[in-house]
């Protein structure tokens, strides 16, 4: 009786130079100017809703169940859907020890806007509704939660462009823009719907990357890593060139 060997494994991954991504000195600038765009148009919505009052075309209290709804629909469906991204071989990554060769997996453009957006209409029809009821004890509370989630929001806004969320695979080992590990740290991988999850040699904990803001998808992401944590002797291929077709990870 034959057995079919498994698919292989491939990196799936095109070659981007880095000068297609933003100057380092332009990321902080570009980041202060958005969440500096956030705070001013929270701070507007507030005000609207303090001068309209009652009067606004629509009642804030409904725009507000509907956009936190919404959010949660939006999240599910993130999660949901079918990622079919590649990892990026670039021959200079920008990592927190210095630069690198090696394979990018970065956080979907197109999920952080989503997710930007259905954020800003929960936030932003609250801080309405806080204006226009800034009389009563509920507009009170209200408008001091939404500043609060106003100034969150603006932080979050900043630190995802000044330090964007990447996963990268090199030859010395796994890097996110919190943390560095070594091949020898990680001991195995695991995944399911949050991420993938580095479980560590000399700590009792896990490190989770990917995820479903991410373009690639969690298992694809996985394969790649437990690839090069079973194969050490092909990491050094990351620092030449993109890697072709990856073998069977059994």
């Amino acid at each position: 009786m034959q057995h079919s060997s498994p698919p292989p494994v491939t990196a799936g991954a095109v070659v981007e130079e880095v000068g297609r991504d933003l100057a380092r000195w332009l990321r902080p600038v570009a980041a202060a100017f958005a969440s500096l765009a956030v705070l001013v148009a929270g701070a507007a919505l507030w005000e609207y809703g303090r001068r309209a009052g009652t009067a606004t075309p629509v009642d804030p209290h409904d725009v507000l169940f509907l956009a936190g709804i919404g959010h949660l629909g939006v999240q599910a469906a993130l999660r949901s859907r079918t990622r079919r991204g590649r990892l990026r071989w670039r021959p200079a990554l920008v990592l927190p020890g210095g630069t690198r060769p090696g394979l990018l997996a970065r956080r979907s453009r197109w999920a952080w806007a989503i997710e930007v957006a259905a954020g800003g209409a929960v936030v932003g029809s609250g801080l309405v509704w806080g204006g226009s009821t800034i009389g009563a004890w509920e507009g009170r509370i209200s408008s001091a939660v939404g500043v609060a989630a106003l100034l969150v929001s603006a932080f979050a806004v900043f630190r995802s462009l000044r330090r964007p969320r990447f996963v990268a695979i090199t030859s010395t080992g796994v890097t996110t823009e919190d943390e560095a590990l070594p091949w020898e740290r990680i001991a195995s991988v695991l995944r399911d719907k949050k991420g993938v999850h580095l479980r560590l040699r000399d700590q009792v904990r896990y490190v989770t990357v990917g995820g479903h803001d991410y373009s690639i998808s969690n298992e694809h992401l996985a394969h790649v890593i437990e690839y090069y944590l079973a194969t050490p002797d092909r990491r050094i291929a990351l620092d030449v060139n993109v890697p072709g077709p990856l073998g069977a990870v059994r």
